[in-house]
């Protein structure tokens, strides 16, 4: 029987090791000066991203555009345009909500 997992790693792996990649040259005081509202769309863009790339019901091409916006967002937050990064954000919530998955049994 075959499982999800494959297609899934090849769809959300790359993307998570596209985000290490360029999220750990960010300098200390450019974290600094991320401000909390930055931080808490991050965490619901992000999540919302892998979502979808685990439930597969995005095109990869659509989550690498989100996966860009967000590091966009990023990189504009931390220059101190918090109400431009706020924008960028919640254009990535477009998305749209992530389509159940249910567990494959074995």
């Amino acid at each position: 029987m075959m499982t999800a997992w494959p297609v899934m790693r090849k769809r959300v792996l790359p993307v998570l090791a596209l985000s290490t990649c360029l999220v750990l040259p960010v300098a200390a005081s450019a974290q600094e000066r991320f401000a909390k509202e930055c931080s808490a769309k991050d965490v619901i863009v992000i999540t919302l991203i892998e979502d979808h790339g685990v439930a597969d019901d995005v095109p990869a091409e659509t989550l690498a555009q989100a996966h860009q916006a967000m590091l966009d967002a990023r990189s504009t937050c931390a220059d101190g345009r918090v109400g431009e990064a706020l924008a960028i954000y919640n254009s990535i919530l477009d998305l749209g909500p992530v389509a159940l998955v249910r567990a494959q049994r074995q």
